[in-house]
């Protein structure tokens, strides 16, 4: 069965509740898609231990072959043991930031320590722990994280990403920035600092961001950042419905909807919103959730046409949809086009990210040249995605006559 149908079939029995449909009913639909391919998306994605919860919850387990609970149970308790040592270098590390009186904003997976955002701390996998700390307090933190049994990584990490700090087989990030700094102007960063929430873990005070900062920056570092609008992580969009589950009446949507209006992201939000709804079912206040048809109808056939594109046109994908989900005129869509393809994917690329794909080290000098290369690079591919797209169409034109 196609890789896209099972990830959201997976995408959406993690968001269902009981009672919304029946045992027999998921077992149908599960019934035709091998196991085995569920566990390797599943793996892939990093929701194995949400996964085999839900299986319990709904009574799935009877009718799994003994080998393949089996697996499953094992990522399941190797996934709670990876979030027990999470969890134990997670308060260390805000214990001796603590005491040298440095605030820290923890960001992402690791909310869940200190708030109840999945039914338990067990279910989100996480690969790292990320941690916001102030510019000026970098130093002393630094000492803090060593302190703390770590030792920084020298790399080729932009400054603005993160540092990197490996030990007791786990990494901490440490930002001062919620995003890399070419969008930071999405953010207002006094704002986001002032209303970040005092919460505990294990007794130690520390803060998270505001429910809605914390929508605000999970739609800004999946669909922005990271551009997941075609190929989407099923933890993403798992981490977004069960915030929203979470705080409920907390989230300030129409303060949402401000922020991406001024900032000129709304399309872009919107096709989020209708991402989310597809996948999880899950309806979000009416407002943000009202598309026009003729929006629906754009989304679904681009997103049909694009999710099966080839995996080394899967960079181009993304940019082509980033630009077409912004709509306008010939005049908005050459802008738009010039700030997906040059704006954003050369001009404002950092060096080490563009000095570490090329594998180039120490030469600085070259960064014009490689900007140079990388800008043809870019073009090259959304050509190969629009002859890809026209190919596609002329061939299901044929079948259709």
């Amino acid at each position: 069965m196609n890789k896209s149908i099972i990830k959201g079939h997976i995408a959406r029995l993690l968001s269902l509740k009981t009672g919304e449909v029946s045992v027999d009913e998921l077992r149908n639909k599960l019934k035709p898609i091998d196991w085995k391919d569920i566990i390797n998306i599943a793996q892939e994605h990093r929701v194995m231990p949400f996964l085999f919860y839900k299986i319990k919850q709904f009574g799935l387990e009877d009718g799994l072959k003994p080998e393949i609970w089996q697996v499953m149970s094992l990522e399941y308790q190797k996934g709670v043991a990876r979030n027990v040592i999470f969890r134990h270098v997670l308060r260390d590390v805000i214990r001796s930031l603590n005491q040298c009186g440095i605030k820290a904003v923890i960001l992402k997976g690791a909310i869940n320590f200190c708030e109840n955002i999945y039914e338990n701390w067990n279910l989100r996998s996480m690969e790292d722990l990320d941690i916001l700390i102030k510019e000026e307090d970098f130093p002393v933190a630094r000492k803090c994280i060593q302190d703390a049994g770590f030792c920084c990584v020298e790399g080729r990490i932009p400054y603005d990403l993160s540092e990197d700090f490996e030990g007791r087989n786990v990494t901490v990030e440490m930002h001062y920035l919620p995003v890399p700094k070419k969008y930071i102007g999405l953010f207002d960063m006094d704002s986001f600092w002032a209303k970040a929430e005092e919460v505990r873990i294990d007794g130690l005070r520390t803060y998270v961001p505001s429910p809605t900062d914390q929508i605000y920056h999970k739609f800004i570092h999946d669909m922005i950042r990271h551009q997941e609008l075609i190929n989407f992580r099923i933890q993403d969009l798992c981490d977004f419905e069960m915030t929203t589950q979470c705080y409920k009446e907390r989230i300030d949507w129409e303060e949402i909807l401000y922020r991406v209006r001024e900032n000129d992201i709304e399309s872009l939000f919107k096709f989020y919103c209708w991402q989310v709804k597809k996948n999880l079912g899950l309806e979000l206040p009416e407002f943000i959730n009202d598309f026009s048809n003729d929006s629906i109808e754009s989304y679904e056939k681009w997103y049909d046409q694009l999710k099966e594109c080839p995996g080394w046109l899967e960079s181009a994908s993304e940019r082509l949809m980033a630009i077409l989900v912004r709509g306008g005129n010939v005049v908005n869509h050459l802008k738009n086009s010039f700030d997906v393809l040059v704006k954003e994917s050369v001009l404002n690329e950092s060096r080490e990210f563009l000095l570490s794909i090329y594998h180039i080290e120490g030469k600085e000098a070259l960064l014009p040249f490689i900007r140079l290369i990388h800008f043809f690079r870019v073009i090259i591919l959304h050509i190969f995605i629009i002859f890809y797209l026209t190919k596609q169409h002329l061939s299901t034109g044929k079948q259709t006559t």
